[in-house]
């Protein structure tokens, strides 16, 4: 082997080295950014995005992102970013499987507000239940979504079985206990609710004149009207949707029927009286959140509400309390993970001051004091009652 061989494999030699030099440190950025903790805790939000519940999702979606926004303002969460994954739940107990199931096996998202129907709750209860992850619920009130034995749902609301009580004691101030029609849509919040306002009335020794359901969405009540006519009712508790409601409300009208007819908060919607019309005079409605500020610590939150999105639908001061519950429980977390956080929530001395009072949670997830408010119809418009 000759002097230039060698110097060219002594060449070559030393270009390898200085290429696996220059790779390595490469591949360890690689490595380094393949093992970096994420920047940014996720909070899933899944509500109505299309469809008829769309205005409440949307009220929803936006509230929660005020709370985001403010804490993000503060610094964020053990030094992340929070940020808020919205789904699309359609209000449909089919979708909120499927979506439901997304959620969870993002392992990136550590927590949950929503839903916002008791009938797509129930359907993907199973789902979050599995995954352990905590799950705020702003608006769901049918009192079996806390009684599977999942120990991950925390309710903001009163329950149905406190809200039909409370309609039943309404309604009995305003026409004869004993001569109420109840009517319900055969839905899971509409009929649960209903079953709930007759257990109270039964509770008194007194049945309802008529317990009927008729289907979700029924273009044609007078049939049910009719027998509420005949049965020469005094007052009406509506269970269901605010559509269907407004519709039956404005047959009973045409048929004669001028009776006080009282609903629950699923009825809570300004589009009722656009569909309506002046069918609502004599009409009430609960909600499960107050239509207006109640305290001076609430108002700045009603107020800048309003200047951001226009209005308060229903239910977004529920859900801006819901998404500060989850962030309070991700901060005081040992850690931002699914377990930690539920860890905080399960706690019995767990205990959140709201802009609409204190929250806790019973064993079962549901939440301690909470009451309803009433509404009636004035030029169209909700007018909040006081008692």
């Amino acid at each position: 082997m000759n002097a230039t061989t060698n110097r060219t494999g002594f060449c070559k030699t030393i270009m390898a080295i200085l290429a696996v030099a220059a790779i390595a440190p490469l591949a360890g950025g690689c490595n380094r950014r393949q093992t970096k903790a994420p920047s940014e805790i996720k909070i899933a939000v899944p509500v109505p995005l299309t469809g008829k519940y769309r205005e409440f999702g949307l009220d929803l979606v936006n509230a929660a992102r005020m709370a985001v926004d403010e804490a993000n303002i503060q610094g964020g969460v053990h030094g992340k970013t929070l940020v808020i994954v919205t789904e699309d739940d359609k209000g449909d107990p089919k979708d909120a499987v499927t979506v439901a199931q997304r959620i969870v096996d993002d392992h990136s998202i550590i927590g949950v507000m929503g839903h916002l129907n008791s009938g797509t709750t129930l359907a993907a209860s199973p789902v979050y239940g599995e995954a352990g992850i905590a799950v705020l619920m702003p608006v769901p009130t049918n009192p079996q979504i806390t009684k599977q034995g999942f120990t991950n749902f925390f309710r903001v609301p009163i329950t149905d079985d406190k809200q039909g009580a409370a309609a039943c004691e309404f309604l009995a101030k305003k026409a004869q206990k004993s001569t109420l029609a109840v009517i319900h849509n055969r839905e899971t919040y509409g009929k649960g609710i209903a079953e709930e306002f007759v257990k109270t009335l039964e509770a008194d020794g007194v049945k309802p004149l008529l317990f009927e359901g008729v289907n979700a969405n029924e273009q044609d009540y007078r049939p049910t009207i009719g027998k509420i006519k005949a049965a020469n009712a005094s007052g009406i508790f509506f269970g269901g949707e605010y559509a269907d409601a407004a519709r039956f409300i404005r047959q009973a009208r045409e048929q004669g029927v001028d009776v006080p007819i009282v609903m629950g908060d699923g009825c809570f919607n300004t589009e009722m009286a656009m569909i309506a019309g002046d069918a609502v005079r004599n009409c009430y409605v609960a909600n499960i959140a107050p239509l207006n500020a109640p305290n001076d610590r609430a108002r700045r939150f009603y107020e800048q509400f309003a200047q951001e999105h226009g209005k308060i639908v229903a239910y977004a001061p529920l859900g801006y309390i819901a998404t500060q519950i989850l962030i309070d429980a991700i901060r005081k977390a040992s850690e931002p993970t699914r377990k930690a956080v539920l860890a905080v929530l399960q706690d019995k001395t767990y205990a959140y001051d709201s802009i609409l009072g204190e929250f806790r949670f019973t064993a079962d997830g549901d939440s301690v004091g909470r009451k309803i408010f009433w509404h009636e119809f004035k030029n169209g418009q909700f007018s909040a009652i006081t008692e």
